[in-house]
């Protein structure tokens, strides 16, 4: 019989680098009190955000400054603020447990991050909370929103 013939066909794909935020936990001070356990002592909570990434990617999550922002905020030097009426809360957000480093906007203060599994591994980064302590507010229910942005 005939010999059989042959043929070939290229299979390819492409993978883009890509990072999505599949979730955030609050930070939720719950009750501040100024003139007793707050008077000398800050008030600390944490929440998180998860971001979910191809692998190799390195990306970078930026914390806005939030809607009430103290005059002179900027990204690198966020002033933010909770909220109760026209009363204001003063707050800090930071990348590390210690507090000491501002977690803000731009790229000195941004947290930096390499996915190095991949999707089936999604990195939960924590975001420590403190409100200073001892701060002149009127009771109330205070709260602020804060944007987050994964660029990558």
């Amino acid at each position: 019989g005939a010999s059989p013939q042959t043929g070939s066909f290229n299979v390819t794909a492409s993978v883009a680098k890509s990072c999505n935020i599949t979730g955030t936990s609050d930070v939720a001070f719950g009750a501040y009190d100024p003139a007793d356990a707050n008077f000398s002592t800050p008030l600390d909570a944490s929440g998180s955000v998860t971001v979910r990434c191809t692998k190799n990617t390195t990306y970078d999550i930026a914390l806005g400054q939030g809607a009430n922002a103290a005059s002179g905020s900027t990204c690198a030097a966020p002033l933010r603020r909770m909220a109760s009426g026209a009363e204001q809360l003063s707050y800090g957000l930071f990348s590390d447990a210690g507090r000491t480093t501002a977690w803000g906007c731009d790229a000195a203060n941004d947290v930096t991050r390499t996915e190095t599994v991949g999707p089936s591994s999604p990195d939960t980064v924590t975001v420590y909370g403190r409100i200073p302590a001892g701060q002149d507010v009127a009771d109330g229910s205070y709260s602020d929103t804060v944007t987050v942005t994964v660029s990558f």
